[in-house]
């Protein structure tokens, strides 16, 4: 297995180069939710390609910029105030995002600009051996981002979340609404590149891993929710150091299959 130094120096050498300070330097020649720029699921595990969901209503695929118009990038406290969330820990690089978290606790989110009440995302996602004490993140919250700690809805939608998992073996999906609090667990190699998709509709939420369900529940969210990721430092819960968050591609699907 790579070292931890040595995966550092890998990833740093493909994505210093595009850091974010570059952010936004090249607004504007992407428009904001321009579907027909969105390529199909196919040739890989993805839910969408299995469920026939058609073309996404918008995506992002990483691939030089991060258009504000599209993104909210979390520029505060970390999680429960612990830390610091900086644009400066995200990094574009390989046709990837890249979110680090430093031993500090300086690390990083993101949430789309594009929101939906009911309607499917995905996300392809590899993590990375690193410190506990970081929670890697794919999930829905109130339009606005999932910058806040506490939802104003009391929802939430977890469809990715390491709890204390260095080795990165074990996703989470936690479901929260007013009825309280769902969840599942799965055994998953998360080192290498899946697939996290989400399903919501009035009747209820359903979760996949590589086009396969792990989650269902029959209750919802009833909000315009936000896609984010996030990799949450919880110091003391896990242990200390860095960790890294790859993210190859998302995609915002609408309920209706497209021809």
């Amino acid at each position: 297995m790579i070292s931890r130094s040595l995966m550092r120096v890998a990833v740093l050498g493909t994505v210093t180069a595009l850091a974010v300070s570059t952010l936004g330097a090249a607004r504007g020649e992407v428009a904001a939710g321009q579907a027909a720029a969105c390529p199909r699921a196919t040739g890989e595990a993805s839910a969408a390609q299995a469920r026939a969901w058609g073309a996404p209503a918008w995506c992002a695929e990483f691939d030089g910029h991060l258009d504000p118009a599209d993104w909210v990038f979390y520029d505060s406290a970390g999680h429960a105030g612990n830390g610091r969330r900086s644009p400066e820990q995200l990094y574009l690089g390989n046709g990837a995002l890249y979110l680090h978290g430093r031993p500090d606790g300086t690390t990083a989110g993101l949430a789309t600009r594009h929101t939906q009440t009911y309607g499917r995302w995905e996300t392809r996602i590899r993590l990375y051996p690193g410190a506990g004490s970081y929670h890697p993140v794919a999930l829905l919250w109130p339009k606005d981002g999932g910058g806040g700690v506490r939802s104003s809805t009391s929802e939430e939608v977890n469809f990715l979340e390491l709890i204390d998992d260095p080795d990165r073996q074990h996703p989470n999906f936690f479901l929260h609404t007013p009825r309280g609090q769902e969840q599942a667990r799965a055994d998953v190699d998360l080192t290498t590149w899946h697939t996290y998709a989400v399903e919501n509709t009035r009747n209820g939420v359903v979760g996949y891993i590589d086009g396969q369900e792990w989650f269902r529940s029959p209750n919802a969210t009833h909000s315009p929710m936000s896609a984010c990721l996030q990799l949450d430092w919880f110091p003391g819960q896990g242990s200390g150091g860095e960790a890294w968050m790859e993210v190859d591609w998302l995609r915002v699907y609408p309920l209706q299959a497209a021809g």
